[in-house]
């Protein structure tokens, strides 16, 4: 969503809650520095009671003291007054920050809703001329070039097929090849053992242009109501679904020089391969290529190898071949993570 930029309005009242806070800290000090006056206040006037001046020396000091304590008392309503204003023109920000978010997310959906209805003004100009396409392949395919049309489905071999329907499978099959998110059928049609094939519907609308009336204006209503406070202005998203992110693991043949064994995941023995000429996950391949205890072409010593390990290996420890420090639970494991992870990055980079 489009980040709100600050309103005039909102900037002024930024600017009078900075001019309240000076002035309450102004206020503030002034308060704290009475404190001091006033005992300074109070104690002239104790010492003159106690020496017992004379009248006029008396009414000072009394004087003194209620315009200090005077002035204490109006500084302690004037800081309450701008209190009271400080919290109101932080309720003001506030507003304006959210009139300012609700507008930028009501824009949001106005120019992708602009956006939309000008991508859909191409598609609809492309599906015309898709259409005066059509017509005019229809028109190419005779009647001797229909009968060489033939494709094996479910309904069998077509054949005799009339030039539009050979027409209408054809553009049928470029727009599924296309657009693969499109579920794409033909009309129902009658086979040669009896019976109905099926097909699946794709729904028109009455609507000139669908768009509009199924994406765009719910759309600038939805905009309307994010305005007037009657939605939230965090807009939703489409979150699309993980698909399967497990590794498809290849068996390759590889010429084992050496037995040796790996991992099958976390509480579960070991794989071991004995046999000279074996059938191999590919990753396990690899390494035990890497480690020299195998090879991926026939070695010199082939027969030596025959002659000297048996078919079947029984009676020996399994975990006294040796270690090929893989498992292929783990890296599947891994490789399964790494795979999401890209995706995640891809979904993420997509929906900016």
């Amino acid at each position: 969503m489009a980040r709100a930029k600050p309103t005039p309005a909102a900037g002024t009242f930024e600017s009078e809650l900075a001019g309240l806070i000076t002035t309450r800290d102004n206020l503030r000090a002034r308060q704290t520095a009475l404190v001091s006056e006033l005992e300074q206040a109070v104690a002239r006037r104790r010492e003159v009671l106690i020496q017992g001046s004379d009248a006029a020396a008396t009414a000072e000091a009394e004087r003194t003291c209620r315009d200090v304590e005077g002035t204490a008392a109006g500084i302690a309503d004037a800081l309450a007054q701008v209190e009271r204003r400080i919290g109101i023109t932080e309720d003001k920000i506030e507003d304006a920050r959210i009139a300012g978010e609700r507008e930028a997310a009501a824009a949001t959906l106005e120019r992708d809703g602009k956006a939309i209805d000008a991508a859909a003004e191409r598609v609809r100009q492309a599906v015309a001329a898709l259409a005066a396409a059509q017509a005019g392949l229809a028109g190419a395919i005779t009647v001797t070039a229909a009968p060489h049309f033939g494709k094996h489905d479910f309904g069998g071999r077509r054949s005799g097929e009339a030039p539009e329907v050979v027409a209408a499978y054809l553009t049928g099959h470029m727009i599924a090849t296309a657009l693969p998110g499109l579920d794409v059928s033909e009309a129902m049609r009658k086979i040669s053992s009896g019976g109905w094939t099926d097909r699946r519907l794709i729904e028109p609308t009455e609507h000139e242009l669908p768009t509009k009336a199924l994406l765009t204006d719910p759309m600038r209503e939805a905009a309307a109501q994010v305005r007037v406070g009657e939605a939230s202005p965090t807009l939703p998203r489409f979150h699309r679904p993980e698909p399967d992110f497990a590794p498809k693991v290849s068996n390759v043949q590889v010429y084992v020089l050496q037995p040796f064994r790996y991992g099958t995941g976390e509480g579960r023995m070991p794989a071991i391969v004995t046999t000279v000429v074996s059938t191999v996950p590919a990753p396990v391949a690899e390494r035990a290529i890497a480690a020299g205890l195998a090879s991926e072409v026939e070695p010199p010593n082939l027969a030596s190898l025959h002659a000297r390990r048996p078919a079947a290996i029984t009676g020996v420890n399994v975990f006294a071949f040796h270690d090929l420090g893989f498992d292929l639970a783990d890296w599947k494991a891994e490789e399964s993570a790494r795979r999401r992870a890209a995706w995640l990055v891809e979904q993420d980079r997509e929906a900016a």
